[in-house]
């Protein structure tokens, strides 16, 4: 068993925001949590906070409900946990609180995106 750290699940279906508590290094943990078979970290912040998601959420059908964070140009459908990570890049509790987490979140509920794929060069 991992190290637990507190992480903030955003759960656009419910529309709530609560914090949880999570291994950060167990994948089957985030998978079940999420609700999963793989992940992707997007919206990648300057504190070193991410959103974890569903990376084949926009490929089911129907497409889980979504909602947007202000940090982050596309709409995130299915549930998100916002987590930290240090400078090895373990994953570790966030910088944000849990209300900064709550003024960044809109929910948009059964909404349609159509998959898209963006690649990042780092030259």
């Amino acid at each position: 068993m991992s190290k637990l750290i507190k992480a903030i699940s955003i759960d656009p279906t419910k529309r709530t925001i609560e914090e949880v508590e999570i291994e950060a290094r167990n994948l089957g943990v985030l998978y079940n949590h999420i609700g999963c078979r793989t992940i992707d970290f997007v919206c990648r912040m300057p504190n070193g906070d991410a959103l974890i998601v569903d990376d084949e959420a926009l490929l089911s059908d129907p497409q889980p409900p979504a909602f947007k964070f202000a940090y982050f140009l596309h709409r995130i459908h299915g549930i998100a946990l916002v987590v930290g990570s240090n400078k090895n890049g373990h994953t570790i509790e966030p910088k944000l609180t849990f209300q900064q987490v709550r003024n960044l979140t809109k929910f948009l509920g059964e909404v349609r995106t159509e998959p898209f794929m963006n690649v990042l060069s780092w030259e």
